[in-house]
């Protein structure tokens, strides 16, 4: 998989790590202690420059007070998931909503439409309200363009992102039940154009039972989709 001389890491779920080839670290959604998919030894994944929110699931945000605080980021999310955060103690949190760009870390990030939900955990068991879900469009230096679909189905605007932003990478959900499912990721891939797929949310609980394989099915044999674990790092 060619992503530039940048790097990831699939840390479980939805929970991705991301490497600049100029040294920056950006994580895309915090959940991880609590992600028992997630490697112990990225519990604390250490320095980190950055951190987008695509949602506010515990399974996005379960670790994401913690992480900011401890590791200094600047938290990039949609307005209410942001509030949320600068109202649990989180400071450097830039507020956006879809269609704007911020730069940050050494990257572009332009928030995009995801369908999906987004309510925060509340005290007793509520829930607050989180906005809009999202995803994002990363923008890196050296210029690889990666669509950061977070959780969704697939939506036929998709389409309009390849138009937009030419992504070269999808990073999809594909896990069914809670997002769409490797039938529908092959229609995502389709829209967008890319050739390149990483693969997510997937496997954390028994529901979740779209896998890599099952995509490599369905997409033409010129499309990359790699068998994921988490920990694992590409290239």
């Amino acid at each position: 998989m060619d992503l530039g001389g940048n790097r990831v890491t699939w840390l479980g779920h939805g929970t991705w790590l991301w490497e600049t080839s100029e040294g920056k670290r950006i994580l895309v959604d915090a959940w991880l202690a609590g992600n028992p998919q997630c490697p112990e030894e990225y519990h604390d994944p250490g320095p980190l420059d950055a951190i987008l929110f695509t949602h506010g699931h515990f399974d996005h945000v379960g670790d994401a007070v913690e992480t900011i605080n401890r590791s200094g980021a600047t938290a990039v999310a949609i307005l209410e998931v942001g509030a949320w955060l600068m109202q649990n103690g989180c400071e450097n949190v830039v507020q956006m909503n879809k269609g704007g760009t911020v730069e940050v870390a050494g990257v572009k990030a332009t928030m995009v439409n995801a369908v999906h939900s987004s309510g925060i955990p509340g005290p007793d068991g509520g829930i607050i309200d989180g906005g809009s879900p999202a995803g994002y469009v990363i923008e890196f230096a050296d210029g690889l363009v990666v669509y950061q679909a977070g959780d969704t189905d697939v939506f036929g605007d998709m389409a309009l992102i390849a138009e937009i932003y030419n992504p070269s990478v999808a990073v999809l959900p594909i896990g069914d039940h809670f997002t769409m499912g490797p039938r529908q990721a092959a229609h995502a891939v389709r829209l967008l154009g890319v050739k390149q797929v990483l693969s997510g949310h997937f496997g954390t609980f028994p529901p979740l039972v779209g896998r890599p394989s099952h995509l490599r099915e369905l997409v033409p044999g010129d499309v990359e989709v790699p068998d994921m674990e988490p920990g694992l790092t590409l290239p």
